[in-house]
């Protein structure tokens, strides 16, 4: 009659929400090799996954004149700004994670038209289909000590690309901080 139930005791939990920001770069082919970086930010819902990503990916081209060592020049410059969906699972200390959505993306071509050498840029403006596949690491306590426990790294391996009028692939390394998972 006087007992204390458990309902009444139980207090629920405030969970922190599942956001951070990453950091990622690596070698990309876009119309020739190059490299590639970018940021992003990232939200997840239960199991969706929300990002904003930007990406700037350069080609290289190689020089024909050359003595002792070869020369590249940049040949394209592709930056990307894009938003993304996907599903991201997570387990005690790593995640896996797909996603897709839709990007502005400006292309910078640096064309050699005459003998002399002048390069001239065309820019093209287009839209394409973004995507990235995820695998991250991180703590799985809450023990970081940059501000208060908000910045906690992680760090991961992440293939992306974009699929389009002008598409490129990359993949590299990726570093995080903040929230990777709900910590109790």
């Amino acid at each position: 009659m006087f007992s204390q139930q458990n309902d009444d005791l139980e207090t629920k939990e405030k969970l922190n929400p599942v956001i951070y920001l990453e950091g990622f770069g690596g070698p990309a082919i876009v119309q020739n090799v190059g490299i590639v970086g970018g940021v992003e930010i990232n939200y997840q819902y239960q199991k969706s996954l929300f990002s904003f990503r930007f990406t700037n990916a350069v080609g290289y081209t190689k020089q024909e004149d050359f003595i002792i060592f070869p020369t590249y020049r940049k040949s394209e410059d592709f930056k990307e700004y894009s938003f993304l969906y996907g599903r991201r699972w997570l387990y005690t200390n790593h995640s896996y994670s797909i996603s897709a959505g839709i990007s502005y993306n400006n292309l910078e071509l640096s064309v050699i038209i005459d003998e002399e050498g002048n390069h001239y840029e065309h820019t093209k403006y287009l839209y394409g289909v973004p995507f990235e596949a995820n695998y991250k690491w991180f703590y799985r306590k809450k023990k970081s000590n940059l501000i208060y426990n908000i910045l906690i790294p992680s760090v991961g391996v992440k293939f992306f690309g974009n699929i389009g009028e002008c598409s490129y692939v990359g993949a590299g390394v990726c570093v995080g901080f903040g929230l990777s998972k709900n910590y109790k």
